[in-house]
């Protein structure tokens, strides 16, 4: 009898050493790789809501989480339930528009603009004043000199483009990152598969507003392309962030076979220092913020990825076939973008084009395509402001 005892006990240690053990594994088994010490702490289950490819989340000034297909959050990534109060879809369902939720004030501008007169392009616009209530469409002007004077269309990638970002520095001004051609941008890519991407390869710049959207002035150039330099496309999918110490960070696309590049602002985005090479190879969409403790955040994809990607006469685009064999990393810095710890959180992850939020201190709610998981990361020294 005592015999039988000691088994059952023992029986039962194995089982909570086995349930221990499943546990730590499967809230861990996203972190694949990290470059250096992690810095992420857990990463929940992954949730899919089958709401798309290339589509985007957008926070509220309530915390409320929008997400394409309808779908709301309203704990901070936790759970997820359908709404049908307003409808933002058109919004979301596309990487290349841009959000800004100040209180009341919801904007978002479209991704596409359209040529009015040399130097003036129109871009569609949605508003809100009254907290995401309501929601009216318009069109908004943007003013830019020397932008290309021939319309995009959906034959060839020319022309004008909003991407992801827009921000308030401290002044109340709003800034907007796009890129795209001026008259004088006519390199025409090397490699064959950024001539699939685009016509001439594109630059990065800044557009400005004083009346939260309404209209936008070209402020500068982040970084333009040279005929011989080690990118594929010129510089695009731009994104920015205000750091702690009053500058801004730009990180730019060059190539789904080219790095990601940043460069930085001392003088709230007038001029850009050259761009540097971040390390992170074959780097598309890139998405930055900064946390609350004055570290930055940075969520990137490679969709083509090493021990996959060949030469051959399809190329990558032709042998690729959803959700894939790339991975989208989260990389954290503690220096301004300077250097980062990255970490690779999701496998076969589509499109690779994700969104990150710092939902709570130190947790990152995460959207990649379909895919939706909540990144918590371990404390770190808070950085000052300057």
């Amino acid at each position: 009898m005592q015999t039988s005892l000691v088994y059952k006990i023992y029986f039962v240690l194995l089982l909570q050493t086995a349930f221990i053990f499943c546990f730590s594994q499967q809230r861990s088994e996203r972190i694949y790789e990290a470059s250096a010490a992690p810095v992420i702490e857990t990463i929940s289950s992954v949730d899919s809501l089958s709401n798309g490819r290339w589509v985007r989340t957008f926070r509220a000034s309530d915390g409320t989480l929008y997400l394409n297909g309808g779908y709301k959050s309203t704990d901070n990534g936790i759970s997820f339930t359908l709404q049908n109060e307003i409808n933002v879809d058109e919004i979301t369902r596309r990487p290349e528009r841009a959000s800004i939720s100040a209180g009341k004030l919801f904007y978002a501008a479209n991704g596409i603009t359209e040529l009015i007169t040399p130097g003036v392009y129109s871009v569609k616009g949605w508003r809100s004043t009254n907290g995401l209530k309501t929601l009216s469409e318009e069109s908004d002007t943007i003013y830019v000199p020397d932008g290309a004077i021939k319309n995009t269309n959906s034959d060839e990638w020319f022309g004008l483009f909003v991407y992801r970002t827009i921000i308030e520095i401290p002044d109340g001004t709003w800034l907007m990152t796009m890129y795209g051609n001026f008259i004088n941008d006519t390199i025409i890519p090397s490699d064959l598969d950024a001539q699939k991407e685009l016509k001439y390869m594109t630059r990065t710049f800044i557009v400005t507003s004083k009346d939260k959207g309404r209209t936008w002035h070209y402020l500068s150039t982040v970084a333009i392309p040279h005929a011989g330099e080690p990118i594929g496309e010129g510089f695009g999918e731009p994104a920015i962030t205000l750091l702690k110490d009053g500058r801004l960070l730009c990180i730019m696309r060059t190539g789904h076979h080219y790095p990601l590049y940043a460069s930085w602002s001392n003088d709230s985005g007038k001029t850009w220092t050259a761009p540097l090479y971040t390390g992170f190879d074959r780097g598309c969409d890139p998405c930055l913020i900064t946390l609350k403790d004055g570290r930055v955040a940075l969520s990137w994809g490679k969709r083509f990825p090493e021990g996959w990607s060949k030469i051959t006469p399809e190329g990558d685009k032709g042998a690729f076939h959803f959700p894939g064999n790339g991975y989208t990393n989260l990389a954290i810095s503690n220096d301004g973008g300077l250097s980062w710890v990255n970490h690779i959180v999701l496998k076969n992850s589509g499109t690779c084009y994700s969104t990150i939020i710092e939902v709570e201190p130190n947790i990152i709610f995460c959207q990649i395509d379909q895919w939706n998981m909540r990144i918590r990361l371990k404390p770190g020294k808070k950085i000052m402001n300057n």
